[in-house]
């Protein structure tokens, strides 16, 4: 198992870590990646691709408008996720213009260390050179995340919902 330190930006005193020249907030109760910015900066620095467009997401926040985004790849500490779909809400209003939400250390241990001014997370079986996959599903309306082909559930749906055929008949 790795660890991997991120430091924390102290004057905040909230888990915010710097990456790709940006303030990024982590946020444990945050199911749906998001990167609060203009399309043409996704487009430009991250070579983010847009694959779905107008979908709604509500949050404590209020509900946003946006698009889904598929970035080549998108790096935090040593964990690489390739590709990497993230929510690109239509007006970019958020302080913290990178959330990363909890649903992207699926299978990791992960701690904010207030006292020592770190973002520390225990990579469990997932190694240095693993890519992971991290997606981002439609499903009955709504966004929800797959990790390495993991459907990541909230009580929003339940897999008898999905509609999915069966391969038996009986009669």
């Amino acid at each position: 198992m790795a660890q991997i330190k991120i430091p924390l930006l102290k004057e905040y005193q909230r888990p915010i870590i710097e990456l790709y020249d940006n303030w990024a907030m982590i946020d444990t109760g945050a199911v749906i990646p998001v990167l609060s910015m203009h399309p043409k900066k996704v487009q430009q620095e991250f070579s983010g691709k847009i694959i779905k467009e107008g979908l709604p997401i509500g949050g404590i926040g209020g509900e946003s408008t946006g698009d889904v985004y598929r970035l080549p790849e998108f790096i935090v500490g040593g964990l690489i996720y390739s590709p990497f779909e993230v929510f690109v809400p239509r007006q970019p209003l958020m302080k913290f213009p990178i959330l990363l939400s909890a649903t992207m250390f699926y299978g990791m241990d992960y701690t904010v260390k207030n006292s020592t001014g770190e973002f520390v997370i225990d990579t469990g079986d997932v190694s240095d050179t693993h890519k992971i996959e991290f997606r981002l599903l439609t499903l009955k309306g709504g966004l929800y995340p797959q990790i390495d082909g993991v459907l990541i559930q909230d009580g929003g749906i339940l897999l008898a919902d999905l509609a999915i055929p069966s391969v038996f008949t009986f009669g």
